[in-house]
């Protein structure tokens, strides 16, 4: 068997080398990716060992760590908590790199800053705490003496998870402006859908593990999609069946993607179209009598109407004009979906972090409801509301705050307009720019970058029209270098926070996040400084946020969880399947005892919320607007001398709100990173028709601007198509990332789904010209 060393390893795992790839594959998994990545860390100081468990927050999944400390002063190491029954000691390069962003004094705002020169040059003069409060109270009280509370608002990057997003939405409420925003993610487009289907918003789960027949549109699994270690631990128990039983991964994607190299059948489709495919494989599934009957006879409405709309839309012909499919392709996938055992449709592209649009989802969603996959095993599960908050005293507005929060959402969320409307930041961004429907007079950023993620020249637009920004941000990243006062967080290390509910996982898990060691600047936890704030504010306000400090708040919603009488702590191994009981705790004491000790709770049985009773098939959001909620996705149209540009999301590439650590960043394949520029992947019989060769440089434009990449040619790219990696591009951080390679998110074009108003943009025509 031939040797692969760490470059062709890494190669393969960005999913831009398939040839580098051999046979078998049993290190396919975070764990083996973690093990490459750990091997680089810096020599550590001696000393005793001791260790604590927590969570890791860099992205939805909130696994489980365990944190090695040498004489209680200095972390050295995180691992994999082994008993958290998500990542059971696993952990993603991302979570095992976290200690470079507690340590990467380059990157980290030291304690409270306030600008003194003009926006955007990075002129800061270090304040005093109390100085910098003084400055916010006085801010936040000259809108309320103006009856202008509702012109303030607050972005929270966290999407809404955990108990310090429902202190920053409760701080809002009691001040008095219905501006609490979250940036877009893809359970935004999961609530939009199980709204319309069933009358309540719920999340998405699946259960992956007991899964037999899995078909993925577009979603990335082993690309980073949801939580990566529990996709890892599912992606091994899928294998480790005999040959004749295992579960069947089947990818749609235009790309040969890392997970579409792995999956046991990849079906290549043009980008932009994994909706037409679905709804056409739900036009044939009806159309043949394929469906459940038993799961779609009962309570369902719609699906006369839906049914019509189908024959006269998405016949098999006309599909695979859109998608690129022959007809007979597309009615194989139809007939194994509908009679594989266990199957289960998966929604959301590439990593799955970003909303795609309703029809798309919805399609796929009908997929599973049609073949009985909605909250049974194997399948996908609704999550409900998980109430962490019911606990907590309830907010009453005085009447500053009632008048404000009267106002419009800056949003534009609630416009009827969009019949499954969800909150919005990119509309919020362009109100702000126009001052509609009222001017924005303060912003409050936490964990969000949106100079980054929209453009910095929109941003700069509506940041130009706000007389006043705040930014609670770590670093200092694109968007806090506008800001005017930065009053910096810390790291996830170093607070106290928690997380409920994993993102894709159907079961509930609380993870509680401690300090394993105090704040190395100084730094305050945003949920203190917040709570400083209404402090100084008072009555109404002081009232809804009467807590002492962020530990009391994350202990009054561990008191919710414990309130259940249900599940256990992380403090020896996972059950086996048959053997699950839960824990009995004497006292809330006790359990608050050994949640700080073990880092999380869970409780395994899978959540079913929505989906139990009647249902309709054809909801409004799809009736009212039947032509712009075309499946067909027209804006992708064009061709002749311009390409389609589709994002890549890749697992070792951070594109978020959190930069891309050195470790990760230094490790890039040059199919990825060559040098200072970012490599876009092109099928080579596209190369040739451009005129172009392996390493050239070109520039792309489209509509809203242009970046330059280098050529890097992969067969496995469609014709046609060119990838372009997100992460890169960054104008800040360190060496390692700031001025390196180019950030295609300012050039995609401005697409709002025309049922919930979210951005969907994805794939943008673009021109290439040869520097």
């Amino acid at each position: 068997m031939p040797t692969i060393d760490r470059r062709d390893f890494l190669k393969f795992v960005v999913g831009g080398a398939v040839g580098t790839l051999v046979s078998p594959l049993p290190w396919v998994s975070m764990d083996e990716v973690a093990k490459w990545t750990q091997r680089w860390a810096p020599i550590p100081e001696s000393g005793e060992s001791s260790y604590l468990n927590s969570i890791c927050l860099l992205c939805p999944g909130g696994c489980g760590i365990k944190v090695r400390l040498i004489e209680k002063r200095r972390a050295i190491k995180i691992d994999g908590q082994p008993y958290h029954p998500v990542n059971r000691g696993g952990l993603c390069p991302l979570g095992l790199a976290g200690l470079q962003y507690l340590y990467q004094e380059e990157i980290r705002v030291k304690g409270p800053m306030k600008r003194f020169g003009p926006r955007g040059k990075g002129d800061w003069l270090p304040v005093s705490w109390e100085e910098a409060f003084a400055e916010l109270t006085k801010q936040f009280q000259a809108l309320r003496q103006n009856n202008q509370t509702h012109t303030a608002a607050l972005l929270d990057g966290r999407g809404g998870q955990g108990s310090l997003s429902l202190l920053m939405a409760r701080f809002m409420k009691s001040y008095g402006s219905p501006n609490y925003l979250r940036t877009p993610q893809l359970g935004d487009t999961e609530e939009m859908v199980t709204g319309a289907f069933y009358g309540s918003r719920s999340r998405m789960a699946y259960d992956l593990p007991g899964a037999k027949y899995i078909l993925s549109f577009g979603a990335g699994l082993l690309d980073g999609w949801g939580t990566p270690t529990w996709v890892a631990q599912a992606y091994r128990e899928w294998r480790k069946e005999p040959k004749a039983e295992r579960a069947r991964l089947v990818q749609v994607e235009s790309l040969a993607s890392t997970t579409a190299s792995l999956a046991d059948e990849w079906v290549p489709v043009k980008p932009g179209t994994e909706g037409s495919l679905a709804w056409g494989m739900a036009q044939i599934m009806l159309s043949r009598g394929w469906e459940n009957r038993e799961a779609v006879s009962s309570g369902t409405s719609g699906l006369g109407s839906l049914k019509e709309v189908l024959d006269k839309k998405y016949t098999p012909e006309k599909v695979a004009k859109v998608t690129g499919l022959p007809p007979a392709d597309i009615e194989k996938l139809a007939r194994d979906f509908s009679s594989a055992k266990r199957g289960v449709a998966l929604l959301g592209r590439g990593k799955g972090e970003l909303p795609i649009s309703f029809s798309e989802a919805a399609a796929v969603h009908t997929l599973n409801v049609l073949t009985g996959a909605v909250n049974r095993g194997g399948g996908v599960f609704l999550k409900g509301e998980e109430g962490l908050s019911g606990n907590w005293p309830k907010v009453t507005p005085d009447g500053t705050a009632e008048r404000g929060l009267a106002q419009p959402r800056l949003d534009s969320a609630e416009i009827s307009k969009y019949p499954a409307g969800q909150p919005n930041y990119t509309q919020f961004f362009i109100n702000a720019a126009q001052k509609t429907p009222y001017p924005v007079n303060l912003l409050m950023l936490h964990e969000a970058n949106p100079a980054f993620n929209l453009g910095e020249a929109a941003v700069k637009a509506a940041v130009e029209r706000i007389p006043f920004i705040v930014s609670f941000s770590t670093f200092y990243d694109e968007t806090t270098q506008l800001a005017d006062l930065i009053l910096p967080a810390p790291t996830f290390l170093e607070r106290w926070d928690d997380a409920y509910g994993v993102q894709g996982v159907p079961f509930p898990v609380y993870g509680l996040a401690k300090p394993v060691l105090p704040p190395l600047f100084g730094n305050r936890n945003t949920g203190d400084v917040l709570m400083a704030l209404a402090k100084g504010l008072g009555g109404s306000i002081q009232e809804a946020l009467g807590f002492e400090n962020m530990e009391a708040v994350v202990k009054q919603s561990a008191k919710a969880v414990f309130e259940t009488k249900k599940g256990r702590l992380a403090d020896s191994p996972v059950p086996e399947a048959g053997k699950y009981s839960s824990a009995s705790f004497e006292s809330f004491d006790k359990f608050w005892e050994g949640l700080v000790r073990e880092g999380s709770w869970y409780h395994l049985e899978n959540a079913a919320g929505a989906g139990q009773g009647k249902f309709d098939l054809y909801p409004a959001a799809l009736r009212q607007e039947p032509e712009k909620i075309d499946l067909s996705f027209t804006y992708y149209a064009g061709g002749g001398d311009s390409l389609l540009m589709v994002p890549l999301s890749l697992m070792l590439l951070q594109n978020g709100y959190f930069p891309n650590p050195p470790f990760m960043t230094k490790y890039l394949g040059e199919e990825i990173l060559k040098g200072n520029d970012l490599m876009a992947q092109i099928h080579p019989a596209t190369a040739k028709k451009f005129g172009l060769k392996q390493g050239d440089r070109i520039t792309l434009e489209s509509a809203e601007g242009s970046i330059k990449v280098g050529v890097q040619l992969f067969e496995g790219a469609m014709p046609q198509v060119i990838f372009v990696p997100l992460g890169m591009g960054r104008e800040a951080f360190d060496p390692t990332l700031k001025n390196r390679g180019a950030n295609p998110y300012p050039m995609l074009d401005r697409i709002l789904d025309p049922a919930s108003g979210l951005p969907i943009s994805w794939a943008t025509r673009v021109k290439i010209q040869k520097i």
